[in-house]
């Protein structure tokens, strides 16, 4: 089985659009702007979040609150996703609820309530937001890795924003944002699930193909009236087929588009490269054990060697067969837990390998033995058993055969937004197929072995430096 090519079809006013069918009696909707934290100005991170909540939170002829009252009384949920490369709304339904929420999501990108009093709403849910990954008792090894992690690239700030630097923040600036960094030809739309493909086409012209870009700002500023840059839509449909009967354009009105084209974006930002290792340290004072994090540059996510990445990371932490926790915590038990994480960003990426110190161990030796772990990849012969474990786990992962609307959406959304591709993940299985264990081997000799880390030290109790 193999993952087709996806072509995301274009509006007239520049939405990007993809419709796949999946078994069950669900359907998923995502919409995704190629807009997130990196694309906060300077001195205001968190206005992307801050401006994603506002979409979420009410529209012309949508309360406060009524689009997730509407979701949850129809059997279903809804989450918003911010992240360093894009801001996204998705939605789950029974399938016969689609047309409703395709009405919904439509009313929302075309006349969000950017006033006064929606704008305080959403500045404090920011702030909530922000508040509550530092309950966790790693939080700040957490920040550390994110600020250190990266030299120069806006990816330091993370996508959760800064509520003190969006307190004085006015609706004006919020609209002239919205204007420039949230239009339809921006976005893609992405559905999935249980549908009639041709009553799913005729559904997004209708309500979809009416909205017009946000008029560009003059000055800092938009009209007063949020509503007044874009068509309004319809009431909410009546019936399952209120569309279908009101609406005569097909799919065939809209052009294909190969996938890998993208609305249009600030220019890429560079990440300075690392110029030698360097050690950090910090103090944990909540937290019941000490931990390590070791950080490599990574290349931007469409970079030819991400398939490389991929097979390199899944041998060695991919699953509870991976070399890491075989090593580290099974045969030497020197870590309670331990993860390794590729985190692909549009601009540059990381390489994060981070372990929980097993009791009575202290931050450095588990850092050791972690690294010396990460590069016996280059020495020791990946046996064709390996191999072919990993790329079963890799294959699991991109072939969507069995996934849910839910998280095939999810999927094709990122991609989008990330690597410009929405059938990405395809290609790359296609790529890492074909690479040996010798293969990767070479490859992690120059790129990893050879190359300059970060190492995080957190123990408990007061430390001789501080990272974050």
């Amino acid at each position: 089985m193999t993952v087709p090519s996806l072509e995301p079809q274009r509006l007239p006013n520049g939405l990007l659009w993809l419709a796949r069918p999946v078994a069950g009696t669900q359907a998923a909707v995502r919409v995704v702007y190629r807009c997130g934290g990196r694309d906060d100005p300077t001195g205001r991170s968190g206005l992307t979040h801050l401006v994603l909540r506002l979409v979420a939170g009410a529209s012309r002829y949508l309360a406060p609150g009524q689009f997730n009252h509407l979701i949850a009384a129809a059997g279903g949920r809804s989450v918003i996703e911010i992240d360093e490369d894009f801001a996204a709304l998705q939605t789950v339904v029974p399938a016969q609820q689609l047309e409703r929420v395709l009405w919904a999501e439509a009313e929302r990108m075309s006349n969000p309530r950017l006033e006064p009093d929606t704008l305080a709403t959403a500045k404090l849910q920011l702030r909530q937001a922000v508040q509550a990954p530092r309950l966790n008792p790693y939080a700040r090894l957490d920040l550390a890795v994110q600020r250190s992690g990266y030299l120069t690239h806006p990816y330091q700030r993370g996508a959760l924003g800064d509520p003190e630097q969006l307190k004085d923040l006015d609706v004006d600036a919020v609209r002239a944002f919205h204007a420039g960094r949230f239009g339809c030809d921006r976005a893609l739309l992405v559905i999935t699930g249980a549908f009639d493909e041709a009553a799913v086409a005729r559904w997004v012209m209708h309500y979809f193909g009416s909205i017009r870009p946000p008029m560009p700002a003059a000055g800092s500023s938009l009209p007063s009236s949020a509503s007044s840059s874009a068509a309004s839509l319809a009431s909410p449909p009546a019936s399952p087929s209120a569309a279908s009967s009101t609406s005569s354009t097909s799919s065939a009105s809209s052009a294909a588009l190969p996938a890998s084209a993208s609305a249009p974006a600030p220019g890429d930002l560079r990440e300075s490269r690392r110029p030698q290792s360097q050690t950090l340290k910090l103090s944990l004072a909540q937290a019941p054990l000490p931990a390590a994090a070791l950080v490599w540059q990574v290349p931007r996510a469409d970079d030819p060697s991400t398939p490389m990445w991929q097979l390199a990371h899944a041998l060695l932490g991919l699953g509870r067969s991976g070399r890491l926790t075989d090593t580290l915590v099974d045969e030497k038990a020197l870590a309670h837990q331990l993860s390794l994480r590729l985190d692909a960003h549009r601009d540059a990426g990381l390489l994060i390998a981070q372990a929980l110190a097993a009791h009575g161990q202290t931050a450095a030796p588990v850092a050791q033995a972690l690294q010396q772990e990460v590069l016996r990849l280059a020495d020791e012969p990946v046996t064709d058993e390996e191999l072919n474990k990993a790329k079963a786990l890799l294959r699991r992962q991109t072939l969507s055969g069995d996934w849910t609307a839910d998280r095939l959406a999810r999927s094709l959304g990122t991609a989008w937004a990330v690597r410009g591709d929405a059938g990405a993940p395809a290609k790359d299985m296609a790529a890492w197929m074909k690479l040996s264990g010798a293969d990767v081997q070479q490859f992690w000799r120059k790129q990893v072995v050879q190359a300059p880390v970060l190492t995080l030290l957190a123990d408990i109790g007061a430390a001789a430096g501080v990272a974050a």
